[in-house]
């Protein structure tokens, strides 16, 4: 096939391999692109050490290389500002109504070039692996076409490393608002399958943040920043923490520290929940209603959940009622109990 002949195309030399840029959303990174470049090293001799990591948000701290080859990592924050990247990403959508990089845009190999510069110093030669190779392998599993069998024949699933949260605790909270101890990590935001603004959208994160809270304190994982359409549901009360708002070129590496060393995650169903599976830590999600998001996701992540022994909870608000009358006594029972 075509992915497996440019990746022996690259391994008949050493030139650096710019890997993106990388503009989508974190739950098709951790459940897919990086599993893919995973399995993409098995194929090219010294592939971390070549690498040159593009992404967004300092999210390079979940890729495998970027302790040891830290000036490989280039973000795209540092080269376009927040508002670029989602205006090229609101143009994918109107060309092919899918927010994913199906094809290498005129944008991106712009991107690339002033990465490379960067790194490589102008004028260098390099190989790009750009997330539309992914998109085009895949795609047979996410359109129901083919299996588990096939995705797997070009990933890997090796557990995601959790990223240290050494520096943030040090650097950005006060003395007198430490990360706590032992938290749960909560993010719950609109979508398609979870709409809001909305009543009963509302009625339901608010129940569910303080139910929460009353047994453990929860860290919401606020971005403060406007890179998607994912809306940030409003969540307060006591026992609830707000992360510091960063620079956009750490927003994500900072969730992604804190849902690290997190007991559990609570939100919405969805690519915050999947990144939490990848990294080994419990979920529980929701969704409202199914329709504009892919069975196959759903799939994999109950498959991975199933393999690695970290639970990941999800259903609808509809589903949370139904198991709140199967499981929880009437009171009166269980007082009597």
């Amino acid at each position: 096939m075509a992915v497996r002949a440019y990746l022996v195309r690259m391994a008949l030399d050493e030139k650096p391999i710019l890997v993106g840029p990388w503009r989508s959303e974190v739950g098709f990174e951790a459940l897919y692109w990086l599993p893919f470049l995973k399995w993409c090293a098995t194929h090219v001799p010294n592939f971390w050490g070549r690498m040159v990591t593009v992404t967004r948000g300092g999210a390079h701290v979940l890729y495998q290389t970027a302790p040891p080859y830290p000036e490989r990592v280039v973000d795209l924050y540092a080269l376009r500002s927040v508002t670029e990247v989602r205006r090229e990403n609101l143009y994918d959508w109107t060309k092919t109504k899918l927010q994913k990089q199906t094809r290498c845009t005129d944008w991106d190999r712009a991107v690339l070039r002033d990465a490379a510069d960067r790194v490589l110093g102008k004028g260098a030669r390099y190989h790009v692996l750009h997330p539309s190779w992914m998109y085009w392998a895949l795609a047979p599993f996410w359109d129901e076409d083919r299996g588990l069998k096939y995705l797997l024949s070009m990933t890997d699933y090796a557990p995601i490393q959790k990223p240290s949260v050494a520096q943030w605790q040090d650097n950005l909270w006060s003395p007198n608002a430490t990360l706590p101890e032992r938290f749960v990590a909560m993010k719950f935001y609109g979508r398609a399958t979870f709409p809001y603004p909305h009543p009963e959208t509302a009625a339901f994160v608010s129940q569910v943040a303080g139910i929460v809270s009353a047994q453990i304190p929860v860290v919401l994982l606020n971005s403060g920043h406007t890179g998607d359409d994912h809306r940030d549901v409003p969540v307060s009360g006591q026992n609830i923490h707000h992360l510091p708002v960063v620079a956009a070129d750490q927003n994500l590496a900072l969730q992604a520290a804190v849902i690290g060393k997190a007991t559990a995650f609570v939100g919405t169903y969805g690519g915050v929940a999947q990144l939490a599976l990848r990294m080994g830590i419990p979920s529980c999600s929701f969704y409202t209603t199914f329709e504009g998001t892919a069975t196959a996701h759903l799939a994999l992540s109950a498959f991975l959940s199933q393999r690695t022994k970290v639970p990941f909870l999800t259903g609808s608000i509809a589903d949370a009622q139904l198991w709140r009358q199967v499981i929880t006594a009437p009171m009166a029972q269980a007082i009597a109990a």
